[in-house]
């Protein structure tokens, strides 16, 4: 009897024992699977073109402007943005041009239609005028440091739409 309660001991110990390593090898292989598949995405934007890179490299030789920045991305018909990692130039998009600004004099000093110079220059001399392209959207930022632990940050924003071969402005934001 006493080697009974040995034995049925060490069996019951055996299958804890198992349970626990199978337990942990599932948990970890999940760990892992799971990992890799919320890892970082590639960067998912289309390269420059030659075109783009030389108007960036102009923009940026103006007072305080920094890092123009494009940004494509896909539209569904309302032109709400599609939630897709990738970009396909095959449907719809928008194109979206990003500026930095350094200081606040220049920021509060833009003239009042710069926006749509770029916009227009990009239209006709940058962006390959395809029928997917929907909208072209430009955006200065500028952040002001209140102190050491807070800023506030300052937008100016205008988008517009292209219609047959026009652009034609839809909206035009200060924040």
């Amino acid at each position: 009897m006493g080697k009974e309660r040995k034995t049925s001991k060490r069996i019951i110990l055996k299958i804890v024992m198992w349970s626990c390593i199978l337990l942990s090898v599932g948990t970890c292989t999940r760990y892992i699977l799971w990992v890799s598949l919320h890892r970082a995405k590639p960067n998912n934007q289309p390269k420059y073109s030659a075109k783009e890179e030389c108007y960036f490299k102009e923009l940026e030789k103006r007072n305080n402007w920094k890092n123009p920045d494009r940004y494509i991305y896909n539209i569904n018909e309302k032109g709400d943005p599609l939630p897709n990692d990738s970009v396909f130039l095959n449907k719809d998009y928008t194109y979206s041009l990003g500026i930095k600004i350094e200081d606040s004099t220049t920021f509060f000093s833009l003239p009042t239609k710069i926006e749509d110079t770029i916009a227009l220059y990009l239209y006709n001399h940058v962006v390959e005028r395809t029928p997917e392209l929907q909208k072209i959207k430009i955006i200065f930022n500028y952040e002001e440091d209140l102190d050491e632990r807070a800023s506030i940050g300052h937008s100016r924003k205008s988008e517009y739409a292209v219609r047959g071969k026009r652009l034609v402005k839809l909206k035009h934001d200060m924040e």
